[in-house]
């Protein structure tokens, strides 16, 4: 949990007491949540709605309606419902969505979720028992799609080289043992039937 260190409001009178009675003020800290780098957690028995954003992760084990999210990890637990739209750079769910989940990264559908609505995504992994009701677009990544393109005329531009290892000697030798025996069997063959 992050947390800033505040010195108390110099307008806020102090309840310690006093110098007078012989006793030291003690200057408490106050602790303070920086805003947007925490994690939100809506419990099994939780129903909210609205617009939620957090640079943190979700952890949604209740319901959501009407719901606008925003944050880092979205984690829907088997109890957890959420219906909306959901924007993250990575998801997993095993309970219910409904709606327009936009993912940059990947999506994890557990095989206890239930998912109706759009899911644009840059990777899909779905579990054996995931029902899935949704229009599913998967996006290249860019840069990815970049760097295989580079690598491919990197590759291209190379001379070929074989690439001799051992067990390609083996498969090589077996193979002309096998094409040797082959001609010579023919030309025993030959050699015979005239």
């Amino acid at each position: 949990m992050n947390t800033d260190s505040v010195e108390p409001f110099s307008s806020v009178p102090s309840t310690t007491p006093s110098k007078e009675s012989g006793r030291k003020s003690i200057a408490s800290t106050v602790r303070v949540l920086r805003a947007g780098s925490e994690d939100i957690v809506v419990g099994e028995n939780s129903s909210l709605e609205g617009s939620f954003e957090t640079q943190g992760s979700m952890f949604v084990d209740g319901t959501m309606s009407r719901a606008d999210l925003r944050t880092c990890l979205l984690s829907i637990g088997v109890a957890g419902s959420v219906e909306g739209s959901a924007h993250a750079d990575r998801a997993e769910i095993a309970g219910r969505f409904e709606g327009q989940l936009v993912v940059t990264g990947e999506v994890i559908l557990r095989s206890s979720s239930h998912v109706t609505g759009e899911i644009q995504c840059g990777k899909l992994i779905s579990h054996r028992g995931a029902t899935i009701k949704a229009e599913v677009t998967v996006v290249e990544d860019e840069d990815e799609a970049g760097e295989t393109g580079n690598e491919f005329r990197a590759l291209a531009s190379r001379p070929l080289r074989a690439n001799v290892t051992r067990s390609f000697l083996r498969r090589s030798a077996t193979f002309g043992y096998g094409v040797f025996f082959t001609l010579g069997a023919i030309g025993l063959v030959s050699l015979f039937a005239h």
